[in-house]
């Protein structure tokens, strides 16, 4: 199953610039409620928060303040998510097998 997502993380078309981690290796900080790691840590599953546009962009206010860059963030987004979704019959298969 670990090979599925490694897959994904090395494979998926993510954002120039995507970071990856945990709270404290992406942001530099830990985080309250982070369920990331507590997913990975007691139920082996990896797990994604999905943190949409660049960092610090909403460092002040979490709304977006052009159509064009929210469009264009979820463009970007869309990618990864599709890619995500065909993958879910090796991800299926993973989960039956184990």
């Amino acid at each position: 199953m670990l090979a599925v997502f490694q897959d994904i993380a090395k494979n998926a078309p993510f954002p120039d610039g995507v970071m990856k981690g945990n709270s404290y290796e992406v942001i530099g900080d830990k985080m309250g409620g982070d369920a990331d790691d507590y997913m990975l840590a007691t139920y082996g599953i990896p797990s994604v928060t999905a943190e949409m546009g660049f960092f610090g962009q909403y460092i002040d206010d979490w709304r977006c303040q052009s159509k064009g860059i929210c469009f264009e963030i979820l463009r970007d987004n869309t990618r990864w998510i599709e890619y995500i979704m065909q993958k879910i019959p090796d991800i299926a298969e993973a989960v039956i097998i184990h």
